[in-house]
């Protein structure tokens, strides 16, 4: 998730400058068009994002699900639509304020429609007159100066900041979504793409290798689901198999296994039976040295054996 707040709020500029650094780093673009399509795909006429939440009291929340649901499955640009507000002190971000000298008074009129819409969506979604300058990371003036100028800044600063090397969904940074939304709606969206909520770990080595997943935005799930390898007479569960993690994208299972060869071999033996009873199921086990390779070619240390 690697994203790049741009306010310019004339709109006009803006969107160039948008357009271009997104088609530059092949992110998406989202601004109040995309948005708008998102909630209603077959709409005929372009209403302003203004208009709409004048008229409904749940649009606010459902912006804010669409911005950060997006954000999640793709790398974006997100023009005026308070991102910097959303996605405040969390990696991989750049919030960049471009303004002019120009006073309002001598904008053209479409221009200063634009300028207030900006400022009302920033009230009306987020509860705030303005958004402080402590909120940017980047400021700029465009006067006597062009799009590419200023397109070229933008890419400058974002590559110095490492915005993309940075980019990953953790806990800390689903907790700073959570804790920048407004009445906790972030939980509905993130549930539908990464785990929000910290599982409580047999063993700190499922604590490391989860850390890994998150940092390159692979979904995973914690022991979701335990197979049934052998019943008594009685109908009950005698013996079961519960594999570590579940990555959904790929279909497969994980087993972490760093104990000591004697229950290595019984964890075997349950391994073996789980294939033939589910030979559908894809499942992976990491043996002792495989895991500490796996560790330290991330650069994680290890911890004590499983």
């Amino acid at each position: 998730m690697a994203v790049i707040n741009l306010t310019e709020p004339t709109g006009i500029p803006g969107h160039e400058i948008a357009t271009k650094i997104a088609s530059r780093l092949n992110f998406i673009l989202i601004d109040q068009y995309f948005i708008i399509n998102e909630i209603n795909k077959t709409i005929s006429s372009i209403k302003s994002i203004v208009e709409m939440l004048n008229t409904d009291k749940e649009l606010p929340d459902t912006f804010k699900k669409i911005i950060i649901n997006q954000a999640l499955k793709n790398n974006a640009v997100i023009l005026n639509l308070g991102g910097e507000l959303l996605f405040h002190d969390i990696p991989g971000t750049l919030n960049v304020k471009i303004s002019t000298k120009s006073t309002d008074k001598s904008l053209p009129r479409e221009t200063r429609l634009k300028t207030s819409n900006f400022k009302k969506f920033v009230k009306l979604a987020f509860g705030l007159s303005r958004i402080d300058n402590s909120y940017y990371d980047l400021q700029f003036k465009l006067d006597n100066m062009d799009t590419d100028f200023g397109t070229e800044l933008i890419l400058k600063a974002a590559d110095m900041k490492a915005v993309t090397s940075k980019a990953g969904i953790t806990w800390k940074a689903i907790n700073k979504l959570k804790k920048n939304m407004n009445k906790n709606t972030v939980v509905s969206v993130i549930s539908n793409s990464f785990d929000h909520k910290i599982p409580d770990f047999a063993h700190p080595s499922e604590r490391e290798f989860a850390k890994m997943l998150d940092y390159y935005r692979v979904r995973w799930e914690y022991e979701p689901r335990s197979f049934i390898l052998e019943k008594n007479s009685n109908g009950k569960i005698k013996e079961e198999f519960t594999p570590d993690f579940y990555l959904a994208d790929m279909d497969l299972y994980i087993e972490l296994t760093t104990m000591k060869q004697k229950l290595v071999t019984k964890k075997n033996r349950k391994l073996k039976k789980l294939k033939q009873l589910y030979p559908d199921i894809n499942i992976k086990i990491f043996y002792g040295k495989d895991y500490e390779k796996l560790l330290h070619r991330f650069g994680i240390k290890k911890s004590d054996s499983k």
